[in-house]
Parts: structure tokens; sequence; C-alpha cells
């Protein structure tokens, strides 16, 4: 059975986007949050054999990552070599550069997601893709939720906890501190009734 882990980086006032939707806080856009990061993502990824992803963060991401060069040619292998399921009911077609794992699916994400917990494999992870994360919170499909804390403040911005939630129980099972004053929290949600 396969765990499926939440990971978004957020800013100090709980945003994962700014208010023009984009990540440069922390993507090295406008802010660069260094290379500590980087390993620590590239050991994460050795332990995940599934990426899920929303419309959105999927453009993104195939924008960027499958001829991604530089110091960030460690984390692009690995993305470019994992599978990668996008879940959109817009999108007609998805495509990875030359890599041909990545699929689409047009279904209700919940019901297919269950079906992906049951299967044999290690992690699942998904990034971003706000809208999807937040259903699967609400399902109760999360068996991790990371949060990366970057330094920086935005003021007005997208929240992965969206406004008609309760309450959401969580338990902090690990944290670590980087030398740049970003902090990994990982926390194991309770079962909750959203």
């Amino acid at each position: 059975m396969r765990n499926l882990i939440l990971q978004q980086f957020i800013s100090v006032d709980g945003f994962c986007a700014d208010r023009e939707k984009t990540t440069g806080f922390f993507d090295g856009t406008y802010n660069s949050i260094g290379d500590e990061i980087n390993t620590h993502q590239e050991k994460l990824l050795e332990n995940i054999d599934l990426i899920l992803l929303g419309r959105e963060t999927y453009k993104m991401f195939a924008n960027y990552w499958p001829d991604a060069s530089g110091e960030d040619s460690k984390i692009a292998e690995e993305l470019n070599r994992i599978p990668k399921i996008v879940f959109s009911s817009s999108l007609q077609q998805v495509q990875w550069g030359n890599h041909g794992n990545i699929s689409l699916v047009t279904e209700d994400a919940i019901p297919y997601i269950k079906s992906l917990k049951q299967q044999n494999g290690t992690n699942m992870i998904i990034w971003g893709s706000i809208a999807l994360a937040q259903s699967l919170l609400k399902a109760n499909l999360i068996d991790e939720v990371q949060l990366v804390v970057v330094p920086v403040a935005l003021g007005k911005g997208y929240s992965l906890f969206s406004e008609d939630l309760k309450l959401l129980h969580l338990t902090l099972s690990e944290h670590r501190l980087f030398s740049n004053g970003v902090i990994l929290l990982t926390y194991k949600p309770k079962e909750n009734t959203l």
C-alpha cells in the first residue's frame, strides 16, 4: 500500500503562491532558497514512485523540468524518471518533453487516487495543485503533509488550506531547520470531518 505525501512550499504567512499565482518566492525567480533544499529534494525523490499534479502545476512543471540543467539537473533527472499523472477535466493531452511517462486522468480524482493508494509501491507525492490538494485533504487521502516554510512574507496570495476548512488536526512527526532559515515541518494528519 502506498502513502501519499503532500509537500508545499509556503511563506511564513501561509501562502503557497503569491497574488499573481506564481512561486517566485521560492523557485529562484525573485528569491532563492539555496542548494540545501535541492539536496533534500533529491533524497526525497529516491522514495517516490508516482507524482500527482493538477493542471496549473503540470503546466508550470512541464515548461521547466523536462529540459532543466545546471544546479537543477539532478532533481530534473529524478522528476523525469518518475511516472506522473495529471488530473484535469479540461486538458486534452499531456506531454513531458521527450519523456513518455506521463498520463492524463479526466475522471474524478478521489476514487482514482484511492485505488492508487491500494497498489503496491513506495510513495506518491503531490506538489502545488492547490484545488486537488484541498480535495485530497478533505477526503482524508493525505498520509503526510510536508510544509517547507520559506522565511518571507507575501501579504496576500493563495493558501493551501481552503477558507471553508473548519479544523484539520495535524501531529508534528519531524522538523528540520536549514541554514538559510527555511524550515521543513512534517505532519501526520489525523482523521478529520471537514
